[in-house]
């Protein structure tokens, strides 16, 4: 999905920089900009709906803010797996991030917002959700567990975006690279029906069926040990990136 989003930012840029650098000046009375990050439906799925708020502090400077709603796209389940995760409710999730951008005065042919920008952000980022699961063998429902699991991440970094001013009000963000430091907390709480030794490997296929709907995440917990819980945490590196949509006034 991140190369989806790459190429798209390529191709976006490919479109509007004829319609950019055909501006002669971009306003500066529009202070305030509004806008839409896409990223959350195409990576998250697609009833997830973040919003954002970017205020110009001074003439090359700004602070913005984005809240939102997530909803993880449901678990898709093959033929004749052992594992099979039915009725998923209480499904959501949250999204908030903050950052301060500084415009690069020199670089830029526009005034601010328009242009390339650096700057500090923090951020938090969660999902959580319940749900049956079936273990099937021979198409025999051997045990059913219900799963209660989430994931928290709160990160802190630097970040490069490019946005281009589009006819004086409307803005496309371009979130380029973000690194940060990042805490994780991952919790698959398991119920089963039938009681299952803690040590059975049926615990580890588990957990790689829920962390098979995010590959980043898996590739994160791959060498790490949920608890007997179900729980796992710890701090690795994290990665910001997306595109926004906005209209400023």
């Amino acid at each position: 999905m991140k190369q989806i989003l790459l190429a798209f930012s390529i191709i976006l840029l490919l479109l509007i920089g004829n319609s950019v650098y055909s501006q002669d000046t971009i306003s500066t009375n529009y202070k305030n900009t509004i806008r839409w990050n896409i990223t959350p439906m195409a990576v998250v799925g697609p009833k997830s709906l973040v919003l954002g708020y970017e205020r110009m502090v001074n003439e090359w400077q700004s602070f913005s803010v984005n809240i939102g709603y997530l909803e993880m796209a449901p678990f898709t389940n093959e033929e004749g797996e052992v594992i099979q995760i039915f009725d998923e409710n209480n499904k959501g999730g949250f999204d908030f991030s903050a950052d301060y951008r500084f415009y690069f005065k020199n670089r830029n042919k526009f005034a601010a917002p328009d242009g390339l920008y650096w700057g500090p952000y923090t951020g938090y980022y969660g999902l959580w959700s319940d749900a049956e699961m079936k273990i099937i063998d021979k198409n025999v429902i051997k045990n059913t567990a219900n799963v209660n699991s989430s994931f928290h991440m709160i990160s802190a970094g630097v970040q490069l975006g490019y946005q281009f001013v589009l006819k004086e009000r409307f803005t496309i963000d371009l979130i380029l690279m973000g690194p940060s430091l990042t805490y994780y907390n991952i919790n698959a709480e398991l119920d089963f029906d039938l009681a299952v030794d803690p040590n059975d490997p049926i615990y580890k296929a588990i957990y790689d069926k829920i962390l098979a709907t995010s590959p980043k995440l898996a590739a994160f917990v791959e060498n790490r040990e949920f608890s007997t819980n179900g729980r796992v945490k710890f701090f690795s590196y994290g990665f910001r990136y997306g595109i926004q949509l906005g209209y400023r006034f």
